[in-house]
């Protein structure tokens, strides 16, 4: 059972590390929050069906055990938010969006360290809900489940990260294309 469980896991293993990289922003904190869930997975494994139920299960356990650590830690990421419906500030004029940059050039590097450095400084329940809902591709109302949020909640947190996102990379990419900063 252990072999099975270890072939069938070590497929996708590497995408959920990205999502616990993403989750913790730490790669040390990531390995630990991977190695919990895996070994929850591996108490469930025997009811698994399929390779696509054990990596549901094993994201559902990652956000979970996410959760878990956080609160434990006195810091609840899906607390609620004051400003959770208001908009986000700075809106970016769409003419002053440049084109974006080609893939392997110095522009296209910067912009994804920029992403990065703005990925890092999203609020900790809204990087979670863009992950899930923009990486992982799942529904709203699967989002909620897991999450233990309501949909309007996701929805509107969803909607929050995308837009400030958006708008960091249009300013970035605006800044870059008008602004006379060529990289």
């Amino acid at each position: 059972m252990a072999q099975a469980f270890e072939e069938l896991i070590g497929s996708f293993m590497d995408d959920l590390y990205s999502a616990a990289i993403c989750f913790t922003l730490d790669e040390h904190l990531a390995e630990e929050l991977l190695q919990e869930a895996s070994i929850r997975a591996f108490h469930e494994f025997p009811r698994v069906q399929r390779r696509a139920d054990l990596r549901h299960l094993m994201l559902a356990l990652l956000v979970s055990t996410y959760l878990q650590r956080r609160r434990r830690q006195g810091h609840d990421p899906l607390a609620p938010d004051s400003g959770l419906y208001g908009e986000v500030e700075g809106t970016v004029p769409q003419q002053q969006v440049g084109q974006f940059p080609e893939h392997g050039t110095p522009r296209y590097r910067l912009l994804l360290n920029w992403a990065g450095h703005f990925w890092s400084q999203l609020d900790d329940g809204d990087r979670l809900v863009l992950w899930l809902a923009d990486v992982e591709r799942l529904r709203h109302r699967r989002v909620a489940e897991m999450t233990g949020l309501g949909v309007e909640e996701v929805r509107a947190r969803h909607y929050r990260a995308r837009r400030a996102l958006g708008q960091g990379a249009a300013r970035e990419l605006g800044r870059r294309a008008y602004g006379g900063v060529e990289a």
